[in-house]
């Protein structure tokens, strides 16, 4: 008996393990900068996948699920794949994972990944360059890259995508020159253009950029008819960039030429008035690094606001603007200090330092006077009034009544005929009735075909009505748009 049992669970594993398999589809290797893209693929029935978040303290991202059905030799089972993306910085290893399939639990295989380098693509066909206004730099100081992509007019291309960059140990910014493109020698030619900061001293690198190209595959099957085919995709790689980035003096953070101004609008005030005090520094350098100003002044009170800060790359390099204002509220005469402003100047090759002059604000204190009132005798001589009495008439009160009744009437009828006008004003229009008695949205939007581009507003709710699933919601706001419109139908 025990070895038929056993007969039976070997039997068991077997049809399992024919018929369950999980299955990690990945390259071996990665490009530093770049996301790595694995697949894990299980077949079998009722399985139940591991969740996987990080890998070697990488981030996993989960892009998405495919399922299929299939029958092999009568026997049903399912495929179901996920596929993973990591962006690894250095060699790693995809561990193995534990699958329940059937109940039983399956391992998938590991794999080292390891790091390649990337050389520069050569083709006559793309090419892709970077070029740096300088190969020396401090710490903060601005380098001008350039980024020239240029490919054959002739080619069919698809699709371009240039996947956002990454510059290790630089802060960047990109340079707003609208994407130049032009055409040169039988190529069409597009240049970005981005501003790198270096953020430490010694030896910087820039690697290899990549622009994804999707041509129309010439060897397909379609012939002429090639846009039907998947199209091909290459990757095109530019060259590395090296840098020898010095250090910046001790205590000084900024590189460049500055120069910083401050003025009061008033130098005499009342108790309990305000100064208002504008700080402006410009100059071409490293502004992004310029810490903010504030103040800190004995017997005031002190309100700033966010400075304003503008930026733009030109001939003379990064120029920038720096504008703050504080509103000052002192409680007696005060001395407003000067503001400091320490930067590298290149050219100079020293430390320079610039300050404001010192405002010195005198308050006038407000003497409050307290008054009496004093209550005086008058001497003019009473006024005596005489009250003369009229007696009414029968006659007059008739008059009178007769005027009431009249004007009461009359008020009476404007407002019987003010309801009666409200009401038919009230009364839906043919086009309103017809929408309140749809049931359905496809019935309301053949009703409101024929009033396409009537409106850009009811076109857009028309649009929305076709999405939405919200009909009751969608139907009350194109009523409502069609009274204000005062669409008759």
């Amino acid at each position: 008996m025990k070895t038929v049992v056993k007969s039976l669970i070997i039997i068991f594993i077997l049809t399992l393990e024919l018929f369950s398999s999980v299955k990690l589809n990945s390259a071996n290797s990665f490009v530093k900068g770049e996301p790595f893209t694995f697949e894990l693929e299980v077949t079998g029935s009722s399985i139940k996948f591991p969740k996987i978040e990080k890998i070697d303290s990488y981030i996993v991202q989960n892009l998405g699920t495919s399922r299929s059905l299939q029958i092999i030799n009568g026997n049903y089972s399912e495929k179901i794949s996920q596929k993973f993306q990591i962006l690894p910085q250095k060699d790693f290893e995809i561990p193995s994972f534990t699958f329940e399939i059937d109940g039983v639990e399956i391992q998938s295989s590991s794999r080292k990944i390891t790091q390649r380098k990337v050389n520069k693509t050569i083709s006559n066909n793309f090419d892709l360059q970077l070029k740096a206004s300088k190969e020396e730099a401090y710490v903060g100081e601005d380098i001008l890259l350039k980024l020239v992509f240029k490919y054959r007019k002739n080619l069919q291309i698809t699709n371009l995508g240039f996947e956002p960059p990454h510059f290790e140990n630089f802060w960047y910014k990109k340079v707003d020159n609208k994407n130049r493109r032009y055409e040169e020698n039988g190529y069409i030619v597009q240049e970005l253009e981005y501003l790198l900061f270096p953020q430490k001293e010694g030896k910087l690198k820039v690697n290899p950029l990549a622009i994804i190209v999707q041509l129309v595959n010439q060897n397909s099957s379609y012939g002429n008819f090639s846009f039907l085919s998947v199209p091909v995709e290459k990757r095109v790689y530019s060259n590395s960039l090296d840098f020898d980035i010095k250090p910046l003096p001790k205590s000084v953070n900024l590189i460049g030429n500055f120069d910083i101004n401050a003025t009061i609008d008033k130098s005499e005030i009342k108790e309990g008035e305000s100064v208002s005090l504008k700080l402006d520094i410009k100059g071409v350098g490293n502004f992004d690094d310029l810490e903010d100003f504030k103040l800190d002044i004995q017997n005031a009170t002190i309100y700033d606001n966010k400075p304003q800060i503008k930026t733009a790359y030109s001939k003379k390099g990064f120029e920038g603007s720096y504008e703050k204002i504080f509103s000052i509220v002192p409680s007696s005469s005060i001395t407003i200090p000067s503001f400091k402003l320490k930067y590298f100047d290149k050219t100079q090759k020293k430390v320079i330092e610039k300050e404001t002059k010192e405002f010195k604000v005198k308050v006038n204190s407000l003497n409050k006077q307290k008054t009496t009132p004093i209550l005086e005798k008058s001497n003019e001589p009473k006024e005596i009034k005489k009250v003369i009495e009229k007696s009414i008439t029968l006659k007059d009160k008739l008059l009178y009544f007769s005027l009431g009744s009249l004007v009461t009437i009359l008020i009476f009828g404007l407002y019987i005929y003010a309801r009666i006008y409200k009401q038919k004003t009230k009364e839906d229009k043919p086009l309103i009735k017809k929408l309140k008695s749809c049931k359905t949205k496809e019935e309301m939007l053949k009703l409101l075909l024929p009033y396409l581009k009537y409106d850009s507003q009811l076109d857009e709710l028309i649009f929305e009505c076709e999405k939405t699933k919200n009909f009751k919601g969608a139907q009350k706001a194109i009523i409502s748009l069609v009274k204000q419109l005062d669409i008759k139908g």
